[in-house]
């Protein structure tokens, strides 16, 4: 790997490196489950991409849905762009290689002088998520603050003194970004870009055709181990340790056995229960303990793990939707009265099946375990799981 020196870097002005361009501040179009052309918007999740859609689709859509139309060249960007969020969850940055439309929370940036490459574009990203910490929802990163933002960068030497530009172009000392180290960095790392097949999901969902069921009758629920993070060592870690968190899995460490207390089943799912990231759940694939306010849900008959993360994407909608954090929390509803909506099974007739053994809800109606399976391993990345 190439060595990371920060000490030498040097700070750029937004406005001399990069063109910002402002998203397009369009009504979001209904999606048919058709297109290739992803939708970035001020999401932390997903590289920023909320949808799919067509080229029709997009050209259709009007910012009030009353007939009064922008035309397509102010919805369409160009590839090569890093997509930062200036709204909602503020900072986050995303290297596209493709063209995409996008909402008026995000700011496409290209370079003024070339163009970003995978590698530029993956290093300046990741600078730029680095800082994000710097602002958020009550301190929007709209345009006008952005263009006298600064960023700091490697700057080009020769031996050990940086290299000096007397015309000033991109910073207002003179140094030059560079951008082959930053290639040679992100060429350096130890990773494989996964190959999908996938690009898109061809199944389609039809919210209207899902049922209620309440989450305590698809799942054991019970509370994880409720183990403070002080209480935990790391001489010999053998197990994961899963926290409020909505990252890595939940994972925020690998820790040692503790006495006295049983890890947690690999194969059941971690729910947040509270705090900032409350409805953050994860399939768990290995044996883990858990920190404080966590709960576990364990099928009550095996599903796969495609179904399980169908369903804990599910739980996250419905707990932003319907539970607040630091108010109305999870902790006594996610094993009492927490419902959500699935899709279920029905005859030829369009008519719900009814299980006799009322193993899912009371009513008899039997979620579509297979549905769920097939539109996870449809999805972009699917096939890889």
């Amino acid at each position: 790997m190439v060595h990371l020196d920060t000490s030498t870097w040097k700070f750029f002005e937004f406005e001399k490196i990069f063109k910002i361009q402002n998203g397009f501040y369009n009504k979001k179009p209904e999606a048919s489950g058709k297109g290739d052309i992803p939708f970035i918007g001020a999401s932390d999740k997903n590289h920023g991409i909320t949808e799919y859609y067509t080229l029709d689709e997009i050209k259709n859509s009007t910012k009030t849905g009353d007939g009064k139309n922008s035309p397509i060249e102010n919805k369409l960007f160009e590839p090569n762009a890093i997509c930062v969020t200036n709204n909602g969850s503020v900072g986050y940055a995303y290297y596209m290689d493709r063209a995409f439309t996008c909402s008026h929370d995000v700011n496409p940036l290209y370079l003024l002088e070339g163009s970003f490459n995978y590698y530029t574009g993956m290093f300046i990203a990741s600078v730029i998520m680095h800082d994000r910490y710097r602002w958020d929802y009550g301190r929007k990163w709209r345009p006008g603050r952005m263009k006298f933002s600064k960023i700091k960068l490697p700057v080009v030497f020769e031996g050990e003194i940086p290299v000096i530009d007397e015309s000033k172009k991109f910073s207002s000392e003179g140094y030059i970004p560079d951008w082959k180290f930053m290639e040679r960095y992100i060429k350096s790392l130890d990773y494989k870009i996964p190959e999908t097949q996938n690009t898109s999901s061809k199944i389609l969902l039809n919210f209207d055709d899902w049922e209620e069921f309440i989450l305590s009758e698809l799942f054991d629920t019970s509370m994880g181990n409720g183990i403070d993070a002080n209480k935990i060592t790391q001489d010999a870690p053998l197990y994961k340790y899963v926290t409020r968190n909505r990252n890595n899995n939940g994972v925020t460490d690998t820790i040692d056995e503790i006495e006295g207390e049983m890890p947690i089943q690999s194969g059941t799912m971690s729910l947040a229960l509270g705090g900032s990231y409350l409805g953050s759940c994860f399939v768990q694939t290995e044996n883990y303990y858990t920190g404080q306010n966590v709960g576990i849900l364990k099928a009550k008959n095996e599903i796969s793990l495609e179904a399980k993360l169908f369903i804990a994407t599910i739980i996250r909608f419905e707990s932003q939707k319907k539970f607040e954090a630091f108010g109305r929390e999870l902790n006594s509803h996610f094993r009492k009265d927490f419902v959500l909506k699935l899709p279920v099974l029905r005859d030829g007739n369009g008519n719900c099946l009814i299980d006799t053994s009322y193993t899912y809800s009371k009513q008899g109606k039997v979620p579509d375990w297979q549905f769920m399976h097939d539109y996870i391993k449809s999805l972009p990345n699917g096939d890889l799981i």
